[in-house]
């Protein structure tokens, strides 16, 4: 589980209480009820998150503060993380399901071949069509990630945006994604991405090197599919921890 304290558009947002929780800890506890899991490790660039962290009873490694994304913040320590496959799940999700990892785990454990990397889609509402906040994915009919972006994808010709999900399945992405352990060996390696800079998704760059995505459904509700962005993001969790 890659950490920041100081995140761009909301500082210090994995500490913010949230039902008298942070927000982290909601995180780390919610990942380690998998199943499957052997361990859950943070790595933070942070001394104060770190700290937090051990007194919840967490391993913590420490990282550079340079990182530009959590892919790249978990491969730049991939030598201290002894496994074959490793998932990365956001701090800034509080309320991580832990049966959305373990289906991940069944997907690594079942494909053939094995897949390179792997992530959560859900089946988007009209109402979440045109905010740049989620996150869309177009899917090929073999379940590869064709192109992630903020934008409303795909488009429907000749129909209104309210309308669009009549007309076949829009997909949204929850930020989690597995690795193979060498597609993260060699993530400094990736050229840069142009598709990454401009929308801003660090997957962007696989796809851009040629590392096939595989997705697989969930079934989507508020809390598993929420993201803490934004202000109104944290009022939500703050509203939805009560429900």
């Amino acid at each position: 589980m890659p950490a920041r304290l100081e995140s761009s558009r909301l500082p210090r947002k994995v500490l913010a209480d949230i039902g008298g929780v942070a927000m982290l800890r909601r995180a780390l506890d919610g990942a380690g009820k998998s199943k499957r899991l052997v361990e859950v490790v943070l790595c933070t660039d942070s001394d104060e998150v770190a700290r937090e962290a051990r007194s919840w009873g967490h391993r913590v490694v420490m990282t550079s503060p340079e990182c530009s994304s959590g892919s790249e913040r978990i491969a730049s320590v991939i030598d201290q993380l002894e496994a074959d496959v490793i998932i990365n799940v956001q701090g800034d999700q509080p309320f991580v399901d832990a049966n959305i990892i373990d289906a991940m785990c069944d997907v690594f454990t079942h494909s053939r071949p094995t897949p390179e990397v792997v992530t959560p889609i859900y089946r988007l509402p009209a109402a979440k069509l045109a905010t740049p906040d989620s996150v869309k994915v177009v899917v090929s009919n073999d379940h590869r990630a064709l192109y992630f972006s903020r934008s409303a994808i795909p488009h429907v010709r000749g129909a209104e945006v309210g309308e669009w999900t009549n007309h076949g399945v829009h997909w949204g992405h929850v930020g989690m994604y597995g690795y193979q352990r060498s597609v993260l060996q060699r993530w400094n390696s990736l050229a840069p991405s142009a598709l990454e800079a401009a929308e801003k998704l660090e997957q962007l760059r696989l796809l851009d090197n040629g590392i096939s995505i595989t997705t697989y459904e969930i079934v989507a509700n508020p809390r598993n599919t929420l993201s803490v962005d934004s202000s109104a993001d944290l009022d939500l969790a703050r509203q939805l921890v009560t429900q």
